[in-house]
């Protein structure tokens, strides 16, 4: 078991003024039999009530409403967890075994799933996985600025490049070609100064997380917020509002470090 102090913060900035704007996070970390935890504060700025609820996937969606004008939107949360990644998670959902929206393939990445398919004799779902992950980060190139958050699965793998969210969306694909259920993880990990992404894979009888990004199987370092079928189950911030702005500036931060 590992104790992780964790900060996370966004800053939404909005180049006019936006009123009547309806918003959800998927900001505060998970309960779950592997994380444990044991403080969170959150803060949200301009403040209003807000309301907790959880969705269909465990995520715990936080949602309230700014009617007057403002120009920004800043949220974080600060706390501490026990994690322990030898404690089973057994939360299975038949969802996880299907593509999704972001994962669906074409000829071109079901062609890949058959050729890596073939060369590989494992019969363990999670040895499966680090095989195809083995070939897929000699293929595709880590790189930042070529991808955003709609890209999907097929789109990433035409470019050989993307970041943590693209890796795990062509593993999830690759997976689910396979008949291994597997889900997206978002969260923050110790390797990553903003949000990271990563995958979970269904053994049979219980969870196990792989990091595709990092090609490396998940350990204690590592921070669930929201679990899904892909991003667009897990998306840290979504937000509806009304005004005359034309862009918005992003600014994540985050940390996550062993305490002592």
């Amino acid at each position: 078991m590992k104790i992780l102090n964790f900060s996370f913060a966004t800053k939404l900035t909005f180049d006019n003024y936006v009123h009547d704007h309806s918003f959800a996070l998927r900001c505060l970390p998970i309960e779950s039999s592997t994380q444990h935890i044991v403080s969170c504060e959150m803060n949200i700025s301009p403040f209003v009530p807000t309301k907790n609820t959880v969705d269909a996937f465990g995520n715990t969606v936080t949602s309230g409403y700014i009617s007057k004008e403002h120009r920004f939107l800043d949220f974080e949360i600060s706390g501490r967890a026990e994690i322990d990644v030898s404690k089973p998670k057994t939360d299975f959902m038949p969802c996880y075994l299907y593509q999704s929206e972001y994962t669906k393939p074409n000829k071109k990445l079901l062609d890949f799933y058959r050729e890596i398919s073939a060369k590989c004799n494992k019969k363990n779902p999670f040895e499966r996985a680090v095989f195809f992950s083995d070939i897929l980060s000699d293929l595709v190139q880590y790189e930042k600025g070529v991808t955003d958050t709609k890209t999907t699965a097929v789109q990433a793998f035409e470019l050989k490049k993307g970041v943590c969210q693209d890796f795990s969306h062509i593993m999830l694909a690759l997976l689910r070609m396979d008949n291994i259920p597997c889900r997206y993880i978002a969260g923050l990990a110790a390797c990553d100064g903003e949000t990271h992404s990563w995958i979970e894979i269904w053994d049979g009888g219980k969870w196990l997380g792989f990091d595709p990004a990092n090609n490396c199987p998940v350990n204690e370092d590592y921070l669930v917020l929201s679990q899904g079928r892909d991003f667009g189950d897990c998306s840290i911030d979504r937000g509806v509002m009304f005004g005359a702005y034309t862009k918005q500036l992003q600014l994540i931060t985050s940390s996550l470090k062993t305490a002592y």
